[in-house]
């Protein structure tokens, strides 16, 4: 696909001529290549393909991964993980049982605790919060690094700013995030100028600063052909101190894991494309969330090769060991319990969780099941005869822990695994049938009503960037990803806010995340 070809789809996507539901696809026609040995494996002990005999309900099995054309026009998206040899060996021999997977309340009791550290409980105001997470060692380092790259790049005469001026400059882009002006300038402009703004840091003062902001030293960034480079180096120490600071906060029993994008139109190497983003193009981040929106730990995205190079040691592949990167700071055996999508989900991860004592629920792709699951096909379950809300349910036991996987009709084939609940006990939802025109019953399997319910963490947070959000324009690509890391600790902080003002039990007020309460010069100010 070309680039007009691209360019043309996104337009018809925008018009609503084309829905994004139809450009996704079920998987079940996609060829699936498993790693060489495995694939190798699967040769050796198939005899149907050896003999050349037809047996297409074998193909049917295959992975959900995006359609065709989106994989050519966005390359990077890699939404396929290999499973690794061995697992795929055990899930072969799964015994599948069409029974009912026994939901217990006493089995997900959380045995941890939610009370929030003393150093946090005794924060008063929203801008006490944030500085809990951009603390003043953590700005005198941004300092003394944005000096050395000023005397980097001009030795005769190096513009130095102060730890007081870098809290200015920080005021003046969280204003910026509420109050939208047609450019920066506009801010300092004589018949409409921001008054809050142009009396904080004159507007020379604030480019120059933009310009020499930096956070790592550059002497220490290794080559491209090092073992050990990091593509991220520009945003290491931010990226570290901050997932320090993030996971600090006391940890939730319900946590759920998705993806972010952070927006941008600046060219490089590692925008995604995501289709199913409100913000389709920009860098992707991998985001551990609670159900009130507060992000505990984030990855982002730096290329399949950076990806691979982290340690597997449990076999589980990139994607699998990414959600353990995400979980080990989650304590064990207090049965937490994560919710993810199908991009993610496996049953040899699902396993290794429930082994450590942290329930799981996720979306599935059906082909991840092993061969000899008995679940319906998509041609199935899409039939005009299967009445909608229809289910099947089945449960295996993989090394050793219980498992169920459900199948629900509704506008699609729906597949979910879990370790913790089933269909039981099975309740209704409303939905719309186009046919009579009007809104329906039909019946909804219990964790299909725990996915809904808890999936939404990442997708909170999200309707909260989306609102207020830093629009600094910059040609540096790791600016802007610094600018959504500011926004994600902004939002953190107003979430944290509320969580203690609950439970100190005070009277709310209905907040916005933007009324984050910052200083400018010496005056301390309420946006």
């Amino acid at each position: 696909m070309d680039e007009q070809q691209i360019e043309d789809m996104l337009r018809r996507l925008e018009n609503g001529d084309i829905s994004e539901d139809d450009l996704e696809s079920d998987g079940e026609n996609i060829p699936y290549n498993p790693y060489l040995g495995a694939l190798a494996a699967e040769l050796e002990d198939d005899e149907d393909v050896l003999t050349g005999q037809d047996n297409s309900e074998d193909f049917l099995d295959q992975p959900l991964i995006q359609d065709e054309q989106l994989v050519q026009c966005a390359q990077s998206l890699e939404r396929v993980e290999a499973q690794p040899t061995e697992s795929l060996m055990n899930l072969r021999n799964l015994l599948w049982r069409k029974q009912s997977f026994l939901f217990d309340e006493n089995n997900i009791k959380f045995g941890g605790s939610e009370e929030l550290p003393s150093s946090i409980m005794k924060l008063q105001s929203p801008y006490q919060f944030f500085i809990y997470f951009f603390t003043n060692p953590f700005m005198e380092n941004i300092v003394t690094e944005s000096a050395r790259y000023a005397v980097q790049k001009q030795p005769d005469r190096p513009e130095i700013f102060t730890e007081g001026e870098l809290r200015k400059y920080f005021d003046i882009l969280i204003f910026m995030s509420v109050y939208h002006y047609p450019s920066t300038r506009s801010y300092w402009s004589n018949k409409f100028s921001f008054s809050p703004i142009k009396e904080a840091m004159p507007i020379n003062k604030f480019e120059k600063m933009r310009k020499l902001l930096h956070f790592n030293n550059n002497d220490d960034h290794l080559p491209v052909d090092h073992v050990q480079h990091d593509r991220l180096h520009n945003l290491r120490p931010i990226i570290t101190h901050l997932n320090e600071k993030f996971s600090s906060v006391t940890i939730e029993q319900r946590l759920s894991i998705d993806e972010q994008m952070c927006a941008t139109k600046v060219g490089h190497f590692l925008k995604q494309y995501l289709p199913n983003k409100p913000q389709k193009w920009g860098f992707k981040l991998f985001v551990l969330c609670n159900l009130s929106g507060f992000a505990y730990r984030f990855i982002i995205y730096s290329g399949k090769e950076a990806n691979e190079g982290s340690s597997n040691s449990q076999n589980l592949g990139v994607v699998g060991q990414t959600v353990m990167n995400f979980l080990s700071v989650v304590p064990r055996q207090r049965n937490h319990i994560v919710y993810f999508d199908n991009y993610y989900t496996s049953l040899p991860l699902m396993c290794i969780l429930a082994k450590q004592g942290i329930h799981s629920l996720g979306t599935i792709q059906r082909n991840r099941l092993g061969k000899t699951c008995k679940l319906p096909t998509k041609q199935d379950v899409m039939k005009s005869s299967i009445p909608r809300g229809s289910y099947e349910e089945y449960v295996t036991n993989f090394e050793g822990i219980d498992m169920t996987t459900v199948s629900w009709k509704d506008n699609k084939q729906v597949v979910l695994a879990s370790t913790y609940v089933g269909a039981c006990p099975v309740g209704n939802i409303e939905r719309f049938d186009k046919k009579e025109k009007k809104r329906i019953l039909i019946t909804c399997p219990k964790l299909i009503r725990e996915y809904n319910m808890h999936m939404g963490g990442v997708d909170l947070m999200d309707s909260f960037l989306g609102r207020n959000r830093i629009r600094m324009k910059s040609r540096k690509w790791y600016m802007r990803i610094f600018y959504h890391l500011l926004d994600l600790t902004v939002i953190n902080s107003w979430v944290l806010y509320k969580k203690v003002e609950e439970k100190k039990r005070k009277p709310q007020t209905n907040h916005d995340p933007c009324r984050l309460s910052i200083r400018v010069g010496r005056n301390s100010l309420q946006i």
